[in-house]
Order: structure tokens, then sequence, then C-alpha cells
């Protein structure tokens, strides 16, 4: 069942890729959309302020876009660094506190209110940086950047 919404998800999307023109003139302040050469100078700015994320290549020609420089086609972040492990986080109820009205929240929701899952945690802060020794892969497989 799986497969077969994500066939017609992709399906829906590919049509209305096909119907939605490409921006020629910005008008990121009226619907927030970039047009590729708005997008390849946020990239640039990205790429130049944060060393984690760079340029790629699809990774198939078919998903590569005319409108976009062939080296440039998707942005991917490596090495980032994880302080703390989902393993080491485990479920304490304790931690726990339901935020109402009185600590700020809006109150809008019909479960008056929201659970702050770390809100009597020790103020820890960081424990020990994850060496990339110590992950399974220093490269995500951008293999699966052919399902986006």
């Amino acid at each position: 069942m799986d497969v077969l919404v994500k066939t017609v998800k992709s399906a829906a999307l590919n049509v209305g890729e096909m119907l939605t023109p490409v921006l020629k003139e910005s008008r990121f302040k009226e619907t927030g959309v970039l047009t590729p050469e708005e997008f390849v100078i946020a990239g640039d700015h990205l790429v130049h302020h944060c060393p984690t994320w760079s340029w790629t290549r699809a990774v198939d020609a078919s998903r590569t876009k005319s409108y976009l420089p062939e080296e440039k086609q998707f942005l991917i972040t490596r090495n980032v660094p994880c302080y703390r492990r989902c393993v080491e986080m485990e479920y304490d109820p304790t931690q726990e506190k339901v935020i109402g009205v009185e600590e700020g929240f809006d109150g809008l929701d019909d479960d008056g209110g929201w659970v702050d899952t770390h809100h009597f945690a020790p103020e820890g802060g960081v424990q020990k940086p994850v060496s990339m020794d110590e992950t399974t892969s220093s490269k995500p497989d951008v293999s699966s950047l052919s399902t986006l």
C-alpha cells in the first residue's frame, strides 16, 4: 500500500512540476518561492558559511533540472556533529511538564497545552562530540536522493 501511495504522490508531483512554470523574476516577498538564480545564490551563501553543506550533481541524468547548473542540482549536508545519540535519550516521564496558558501557551489546541519533554532535565549542555570514526558511514548514500 505504501508503494502505491508513493507512486501516486510522485506522479502528482511530476505533473505539478510540468505545469508550473519556472520563475523568471523574483516573487519571493509575495509567494516565498525562489527563482533558480536566487536558489543558486542562496545555496552558494549556505555552502560558504556552513562547511557541512555542499552542492552535488543529480544521481542520474533524468533528475537533472535544465534551469540549474549541472554541478548545483542538490544541496547536501555531511559530517554534522551529533552530540547526543538517540539511544542515550531514554524516556523519563518525570522530566515532562504540560505547558498551559499560565506558562504562556496560547491554549488554542484541544489538549489544553503541549508537553515540554525535558522541562526538569538538568542543564547539562554538550556531552561529548561524536567523531566521524564512531559513526557507521562518513558519507550518506546519495542514491536515496533519486527517490525525491
